[in-house]
């Protein structure tokens, strides 16, 4: 019998590929089904919010231990930031040595510190979660759900620290705090509550109310722990859509000093023509002392400067990952 040739084993292989989409548009298809008539029955029965959450949990339970891994080789320290050990040479003299110094005729001269070990990272995560109507009309819920999902689980396996919950729209509630464990009814709960209908997205009211969150977080961090290995983290879940990119920037950058990081996650599962890489901004700018119209990519202008643009949930733990690298790379080059 002939082998097939390679013009064949490529026709299959397309073939393959082809019912692969064919089957994730079917489940794809499937499970906005489950969302939109669990949505239209009022949200109230927690057993069909359990059994949704398992759905979205099972969806990304491999996509969860891919981004875990990850974040294990991104999260764990990598500077030996810490003094330690009596040498003859070093950074930093240790003064309790110093008197034995003395005492012994300056023979036990091991009087001085060095950088030998990682100290270990402590960290409080916070996501916060699009609620607004947008994020409906964009037909960002289910995306929006899974992503949430996907990253909870990754955390909770990584034991990262601590993790807080918000939903935001033209108000920020509170869903999850740092204090609380996250149990098997934390993930139903949260679908519960995010309801996805506030009127708008108020990005800046977001960060003003979770710099308090945070700066409290710091205050108020388990006993034991070294504030100054604090590292906080701040995942935004949206369809990205915001107003004042300049004071949004100014207020980043001012996080960022406190050792905040933002990672906008842009969900986008929106037909090309409207995806939000195609958007464009229009604003009046002073030009030779006139006032011009002029047109910017959306994007060119975004007030964050670790962001993702999300439109498949497979994609998250490699695009977040490939965002939190970067930052942590600027950092370690810093220090």
């Amino acid at each position: 019998m002939p082998a097939p040739s390679d013009d064949e084993d490529a026709e299959k292989k397309e073939d393959d590929d082809e019912d692969e989409d064919e089957e994730d548009e079917l489940e794809k298809a499937i499970g906005e089904q489950q969302l939109d008539h669990w949505m239209a029955g009022g949200r109230a029965r927690e057993e069909e919010s359990h059994a949704l959450w398992r759905g979205y949990e099972t969806v990304t339970h491999d996509l969860a231990l891919t981004l875990c891994e990850q974040l294990r080789l991104i999260l764990e320290p990598t500077l030996a930031t810490r003094l330690k050990g009596d040498y003859r040479t070093g950074k930093r003299l240790n003064m309790k040595k110093i008197i034995p110094y003395i005492a012994s005729q300056f023979k036990k001269d091991k009087i001085w510190l060095r950088r030998t070990r990682p100290s270990k990272r402590q960290y409080q995560v916070l996501l916060a979660i699009d609620d607004s109507h947008s994020m409906a009309e964009s037909h960002s819920v289910e995306l929006a759900y899974e992503s949430v999902a996907l990253i909870s689980r990754a955390l909770q396996q990584l034991e990262v620290g601590e993790m807080s919950v918000v939903g935001f729209g033209e108000e920020v509630r509170l869903l999850q705090p740092f204090s609380a464990t996250w149990s098997a009814d934390t993930g139903p709960y949260l679908l519960r509550e995010l309801t996805f209908e506030q009127t708008r997205t108020d990005v800046r009211q977001l960060l003003h109310t979770t710099s308090a969150l945070l700066q409290d977080a710091r205050h108020t961090m388990a006993a034991g722990a070294d504030s100054a290995d604090l590292w906080q983290l701040q995942l935004i879940i949206s369809d990205g859509i915001c107003d004042d990119h300049q004071r949004l920037a100014e207020m980043v950058r001012a996080a960022m000093e406190r050792r905040i990081m933002t990672v906008f996650i842009v969900l986008d599962d929106k037909p090309t023509e409207q995806s939000i890489m195609a958007t464009n901004r229009v604003a009046y700018e002073m030009v030779d002392g006139k006032m011009t119209l002029r047109m910017t990519r959306y994007l060119d202008t975004f007030p964050f400067e670790y962001y993702v643009v999300l439109r498949q949930v497979q994609r998250l733990p490699e695009v977040l990952a490939d965002a939190l690298r970067q930052y942590f790379s600027i950092v370690n080059g810093s220090n």
